[in-house]
């Protein structure tokens, strides 16, 4: 069976989400965050490798993907703040304190948590946090000085045992 460019073009849209059609459709080039702040940003990691309490199996290798996202957010200007196995007061505290700073001199702000999840949640060494609850913290009306700035959330958890599906990888323009 041989594929042809239609058949291969119709792979690539059908796992295109909504939000993907609209930002193809609408996104208009000259419109681009401004990001000549004096500061890039300050970038979290949350890194879990154990979960004494909660009897989840270690995470091992998250530490190398710490020390990556370490070095190439450092190379791209970010001031970056590493947390490992915080307990789930402890990172509340650490994001709760981040929320609250003030951001006007800066051009973004970001997130990563490394950890196990499930659902809605992810987990920290004792306990789970909603995300909600997190991105919550950087909405306008509690985080000002973030208004109009990206805000990037990485999360590199499963969510328990439901999988994506696969997405079919499309040459450029298609």
């Amino acid at each position: 069976m041989s594929n042809t460019a239609g058949d291969i073009c119709g792979a690539c849209t059908e796992n295109l989400t909504e939000t993907d059609g609209f930002i193809r459709s609408t996104l208009d080039p000259a419109e681009e965050y401004k990001m000549d702040n004096k500061r890039r940003g300050l970038a979290l990691i949350f890194n879990q490798e154990q979960f004494w309490r909660l009897q989840l199996k270690d995470r091992h290798g998250t530490n190398a993907d710490r020390d990556n996202l370490k070095k190439r957010l450092s190379e791209l200007n970010f001031e970056v703040k590493t947390y490992n196995d915080y307990n789930q007061e402890k990172v509340l505290a650490r994001i709760r304190e981040a929320a609250e700073s003030d951001h006007s001199d800066a051009d973004c702000f970001l997130l990563v948590f490394l950890s196990h999840g499930k659902d809605d949640h992810v987990y920290t060494s004792d306990g789970k946090i909603s995300i909600q609850d997190i991105t919550a913290l950087f909405k306008g009306d509690k985080c000002k000085s973030l208004v109009g700035k990206p805000k990037i959330f990485i999360l590199q958890a499963c969510r328990g045992d439901k999988y994506d599906n696969p997405v079919t990888a499309c040459a450029a323009g298609q």
